[in-house]
């Protein structure tokens, strides 16, 4: 786990700095019962419409529970290659793609897919979750997001 922050944190050292997104988001999520989300992604600019992309989503409610006390947050850290086709000035259609972990238990690890629509700054995004170890987790999500440039 150790070795894989220090790669991303070297390759995000090597970028160019120019350009880097910072987007918030919430909305709900569906796998066996419904639940909320929120989360951040950050964005750097590749080459050709091309971006690398990370960042922190919680969850509530991915699995059943029956009580109170079974209420389960978890966290998932994504890791996307993104893809940005400009429609016009405004209007922007993107998808990502990469793996995941999860960290709310054991055994997390898997892959995330996301397309969304961006309408000048604001995003709305389609999401989806599976984990790749076992096959007891597979979110669907569905958020709105702003982007800031920094």
């Amino acid at each position: 786990m150790g070795k894989i922050i220090i790669s991303l944190l070297l390759l995000i050292s090597s970028l160019s700095v120019k350009g880097i997104e910072l987007q918030p988001y919430s909305g709900i999520i569906y796998s066996h019962r419904w639940g909320l989300q929120t989360g951040a992604d950050i964005s750097f600019p590749l080459k050709n419409n091309f971006y690398f992309q990370t960042g922190l989503m919680l969850y509530s409610n991915p699995e059943p529970t029956y009580s109170y006390d079974d209420w389960r947050i978890g966290v998932n850290l994504p890791i996307y290659m993104q893809y940005r086709l400009p429609i016009n000035n405004k209007l922007r259609i993107n998808i990502n793609v990469g793996p995941y972990l999860g960290i709310a238990s054991v055994g997390q690890i898997g892959v995330a897919c996301k397309m969304g629509i961006d309408i000048s700054r604001v995003n709305l995004g389609l999401s989806y979750y599976q984990n790749c170890v076992t096959d007891k987790f597979a979110v669907l999500g569905l958020s709105v997001g702003y982007k800031f440039v920094l």
